[in-house]
């Protein structure tokens, strides 16, 4: 893995551009010369018959955080799982639902872990596919540690339009991804003395050991291999999210609202 240099900075001001323009903030890639990792803390609560994550941005003081975004998890009546998610703004409305998020993240097939980020910040009947996660079959009661894809446009600016019916992960699995960048998660390593798979996390906040803990990898210009993400958990209900280019803000944390939509693991 490329070293990454605490010293590297660049002009890139976090806290300044959150406050400027939030909306702008999270849906701009991280900059490529921006070496350094934005550092965020995910809190699940519960409310009502729903699930509430909320994504906060850390700064140098641990205590001093900004929250980003919120997402609320319920299941449609067809027995799809979906995360609306929101900006929270002054002005935002109390009931998040299709009319009021920004963006959805939708579980394609009930039984399959494939999902799809669809952007609701405009007016288009056809919402605009942002990212795509699948995650391989996992036999019930393995212990295997968990796979998975995240499928990417190649550019942010302007999304491919698709047919009705039609996601990214179909254009994927047809061979016509060549618009869409391909990363995965870096895969555990077994260790026989303890028995356990595990991850040598970079981020010390990260205390405990689960399932849904992971990191991913992406090629960098010298054919190297850097961690752009690193998920884990804090506690029962906190989680630490670090990510950089070539992911924006959304991206990162859909992928890891994914990692909380398992049926037969907590």
């Amino acid at each position: 893995m490329a070293s990454v240099s605490q010293n590297n900075q660049s002009d890139f001001d976090i806290e300044n551009l959150i406050k400027l323009d939030l909306k702008n903030f999270i849906n701009k890639s991280i900059p490529k010369e921006y070496e350094n990792f934005i550092q965020c803390h995910i809190k699940r609560e519960k409310d009502g018959f729903s699930t509430i994550y909320s994504l906060y941005y850390v700064g140098q003081n641990e205590n001093d955080q900004i929250l980003l975004l919120k997402a609320r998890k319920h299941v449609t009546i067809g027995g799809h799982s979906e995360f609306l998610l929101e900006i929270p703004l002054e002005n935002s409305p109390t009931n998040l639902n299709d009319e009021t998020s920004i963006a959805k993240l939708r579980s394609i097939k009930i039984l399959q872990h494939e999902y799809v980020l669809y952007d609701y910040q405009n007016n288009q009947e056809n919402k605009p596919q942002i990212l795509a996660i699948i995650y391989d079959e996992h036999k019930f009661g393995s212990k295997e540690p968990r796979k998975f894809t995240v499928l990417l446009h190649n550019t942010k600016e302007d999304f491919r339009q698709f047919k009705e019916n039609e996601t990214i992960i179909d254009e994927w699995r047809a061979g016509r991804s060549n618009d869409l960048i391909e990363i995965k998660n870096k895969i555990p390593t077994y260790n026989q003395e303890f028995q356990v798979y595990s991850l040598p996390m970079l981020n010390n906040h990260i205390k405990e050991g689960s399932h849904k803990n992971f990191q991913l990898t992406y090629l960098n210009d010298h054919n190297e291999e850097d961690i752009i993400m690193e998920f884990g958990r804090i506690d029962d209900n906190r989680f630490s999210l670090d990510y950089r280019y070539p992911l924006t803000t959304i991206e990162a944390f859909s992928i890891a609202l994914s990692s909380f939509h398992n049926r037969f693991r907590t």
